[in-house]
């Protein structure tokens, strides 16, 4: 209580809510707000907030956005989806627009609604019922026109039956798009009845649907040379193989010679589990392919996605290991995909307590880890950067400029602790009078704490330090969690907050220290 009452006294006078532990914050704009939802919500619990309570907040800041300025949500929608790589919440809130402005539920349709994975989950939370009350003509009409642009590829990948879950299946049969051509009738025939497909559209499917020609011919030999031609000319996805015969060594060096680098990345843990590995032969191959430097730059492959396959992919044995020594390894090649941050730079990232929170129930990933990751990867691309991790002081991690990203990785990623004082690494500036053109800060913004230097806010040590050491330094408050309170004001000067944890982030800081504009008017500046 006595911390309580001391942070009241010295709050800022222009201080308009509380936060989480009933100290002093500001309220976001609900422009904000519904920005940072989209980017950081993935509807898990969090270390202030259930599931139930997220879900139920975010039903009502997409109703809220749509209500005040549907545009900007449509624009925000995008903006998530194709900037911020977020899949859930940008459908959610196309559900939610489509009870608002069918106009713009069309125009941006397309652009939220990329796979079939995407419909059958848009398609399952309009049926059911909690946010329309069902589906209706414009809704089928709309998904009918995207149904009549399905690839082949799509229709193979997510044309099968899973128990509980719609499918491709459920969505044509509730929808019922009329065939616009012998190609879509033969490929929506293909998706509701394999069998009448077979009797009616076999002859004709090498010139209309040549790849699921393939995969038919597939399922039908045994003889393995034949089999690898078939997938080689079909270039058939991995998923559809293994789902129609057992490759053999060979035909697995095949499937992954036609995954591009970013692919192979991702998949590493499948062909884990489909026991490729246990051929040590095909081990060598992937850390061949790993460890090509030309094609991680051609990828444009960043830090963090070489992290996240890190993440993922758990040995199984000494062999394996070999794997994940060259994703990190790979780790430390990536920095030049990284753009460089302008001037004299500060990377803070938050290890309070709070930072232990998850993305999700499922994933072993900590806000901590997002931090440690963008932290290190930006202060190993910039020669000349300090890195100052806080919780309501400095905590000095022992490596130097040259250390490896994996340890910084975990050093931070092991001392986290503490209360959040997001003031700490300015005040630390402050009483060294120490000059710095840029801060930036991996937080969840949820400062309850003084700081070591007797710092009782952000924005209170951020004004003082504009004032007395460098009026044109610029702070980036990158907030990786979906709580609703901030340490400044919307309009603060030379205060930027950027919200989720995209790799776009780091480029779109440079941009912004050139003079791009801020995340909010980015987002306006899409054009639907």
């Amino acid at each position: 209580m006595n911390v309580v009452r001391r942070l009241f006294a010295h709050a800022p006078a222009d201080a308009n809510g509380l936060n989480y532990h009933g100290l002093p914050t500001y309220q976001r704009s609900l422009a904000e707000h519904y920005v940072q939802m989209l980017l950081t919500n993935t509807l898990g619990s969090t270390f202030y907030a259930s599931k139930g309570t997220n879900y139920a907040l975010t039903l009502d800041l997409h109703q809220a956005m749509l209500a005040q300025n549907p545009l900007f949500a449509a624009q925000a929608l995008v903006y998530a989806r194709e900037q911020g790589t977020m899949r859930l919440q940008p459908i959610i809130g196309l559900v939610v627009l489509s009870t608002v402005d069918l106009g713009l539920f069309r125009q941006i349709f397309n652009r939220i609604i990329l796979t079939p994975g995407d419909l059958q989950d848009f398609v399952q939370i309009v049926r059911s019922h909690q946010i329309r009350p069902g589906m209706g003509r414009a809704i089928k009409q709309t998904i009918n026109a995207w149904l009549l642009n399905l690839s082949e590829y799509h229709a193979i990948k997510y044309g099968g039956t899973n128990a509980g879950s719609m499918t491709l299946r459920d969505v044509l049969r509730l929808t019922r798009p009329q065939p616009v051509d012998d190609r879509t009738s033969a490929l929506f025939s293909y998706l509701i009845d394999r069998e009448r497909w077979r009797e009616t559209w076999a002859e004709q499917a090498p010139t209309l649907l040549p790849q699921i020609a393939v995969l038919e011919q597939l399922k039908r030999t045994t003889e393995p040379n034949e089999q690898r031609a078939l997938v080689e000319s079909g270039r058939l996805p991995y998923e559809i193989v293994t789902g129609a015969i057992k490759p053999d060594r060979e035909l697995w060096r095949v499937l992954m010679e036609q995954m591009p680098y970013f692919a192979l990345l991702r998949h590493l843990v499948a062909l884990q589990r489909a026991g490729v590995f246990h051929d040590q032969a095909m081990i060598d191959y992937v850390v061949g392919r790993l460890s090509d430097l030309e094609a991680l730059r051609r990828a444009k492959i960043l830090p963090f996605r070489l992290h996240a396959a890190w993440m993922a992919f758990l040995p199984m044995n000494e062999q394996e290991g070999l794997i994940r020594q060259t994703l990190a390894q790979m780790l430390e090649m990536a920095f030049e995909n990284m753009p460089a941050i302008p001037g004299r730079v500060v990377i803070a990232p938050d290890i309070s307590g709070s930072m232990r929170g998850t993305l999700n129930p499922k994933s072993h990933v900590r806000y901590v880890d997002i931090a440690g990751i963008f932290a290190g990867s930006l202060y190993r691309s910039n020669p000349t950067a300090q890195l100052l991790p806080f919780d309501t002081t400095i905590r000095q991690l022992d490596f130097s400029r040259h250390t490896k990203l994996m340890h910084i990785i975990q050093q931070i990623g092991t001392k986290f602790g503490g209360g959040t004082a997001v003031s700490a690494p300015i005040s630390y500036l402050y009483a060294r009078r120490e000059v710095v053109d840029v801060v930036i800060a991996i937080t969840d913004n949820e400062e309850w704490a003084s700081d070591s230097w007797g710092g009782t806010s952000f924005v209170k040590v951020w004004r003082k330090y504009l004032a007395e050491v460098n009026p044109n330094a610029q702070a980036f408050l990158i907030t990786i969690a979906p709580y609703p309170h901030a340490v400044a004001p919307p309009d603060e000067p030379n205060v930027s907050f950027i919200f989720g944890w995209a790799e776009h982030v780091p480029a779109y800081i440079a941009q912004s220290l050139l003079g791009y504009a801020d995340q909010l008017s980015a987002i306006e500046q899409i054009t639907l």
